[in-house]
């Protein structure tokens, strides 16, 4: 009687050795113990046939059982449930090497297609307007010539006066609140709702005179983010400063102290204390 094991009978199948297990035992199938290794669970071939016939599987010839069950044995390679040979596991693991490749290049692109919105995002304007020069300078040059001959010799043009903001673009500008933002340089940039981007060094006094001209601003760090406003005390601010979060209906401040005191370590350490508070919710 041949015997086949009962991982290998499920493999056969195509179905899980529970499974098989399963279908036995309603079928009131014994198993049978390996001839060669007690601790492996065996199925005839004629349990198997059964089985087979009785829940519609296909299943392939068994003349060959002797070899599958020593291929089983011995770790070696088996066949599908239609009897073709499977994948081999060394091409299974070139196409996951090349499925892991693939999504560490899209990670990369990722991560320099963020970098580039970022120092996009932070950079200098002034780089922008020379560009902008550059490119209206030809333009200029030749509109030149022809400016001198239609008018003879101009006086030279008067600059042209500043357009004077319209009552909504003040109100607009009026209620952006000021940034200080860690980019993606690894360097802090100070970002003003009038002026741009502010070319100052944190902690110098630039820097605390800029922070004494503003009523808020809002602080995004590494750590943590918050916003700060200035404290008031019958409708003239003060020089006191609290940093405030808000999170799922939760208002969590923390004191940051007089201008004086607002200086870079300062400001993260509020940034990673309210976020610590956040995280704690």
């Amino acid at each position: 009687m041949m015997t086949v094991p009962l991982a290998t009978g499920a493999r056969l199948l195509g179905i899980h050795p529970k499974t098989l297990r399963h279908w036995l035992t309603t079928a009131h199938l014994p198993l049978v113990v390996h001839p060669t290794d007690a601790r492996i669970r065996c199925v005839a071939q004629e349990a198997l046939l059964e089985v087979a016939s009785l829940h519609s599987r296909p299943l392939p010839d068994l003349s060959a059982g002797a070899t599958l069950e020593k291929d089983t044995a011995s770790g070696g390679a088996t066949e599908s449930p239609h009897g073709a040979p499977a994948a081999s596991l060394a091409d299974m693991l070139h196409q996951l090497s090349q499925v892991q490749a693939h999504v560490a290049t899209l990670q990369h692109y990722l991560v320099r297609l963020t970098l580039d919105l970022l120092q996009e995002r932070t950079g200098d304007s002034d780089q922008r307007f020379q560009t902008l020069e550059a490119l209206i300078s030809p333009l200029l040059a030749s509109l030149q010539p022809l400016q001198q001959a239609t008018m003879g010799n101009p006086s030279p043009p008067s600059p042209h006066p500043e357009r004077r903001l319209l009552p909504v673009e003040v109100r607009a500008r009026s209620r952006v609140t000021a940034l200080i933002e860690y980019g993606a340089q690894g360097q802090y940039v100070a970002v003003c709702p009038r002026l741009g981007v502010l070319s100052l060094v944190p902690d110098s006094p630039e820097w605390f005179d800029w922070l004494a001209s503003l009523t808020s601003f809002r602080f995004v760090g590494p750590a943590g983010r918050f916003s700060a406003c200035r404290a008031s005390e019958k409708g003239q601010y003060t020089r006191r400063w609290a940093a405030r979060r808000v999170f799922h209906g939760h208002d969590c401040w923390h004191y940051l102290g007089v201008t004086d005191r607002l200086t870079l370590a300062s400001l993260e350490q509020a940034a990673a204390a309210l976020q610590a508070r956040v995280d704690a919710l």
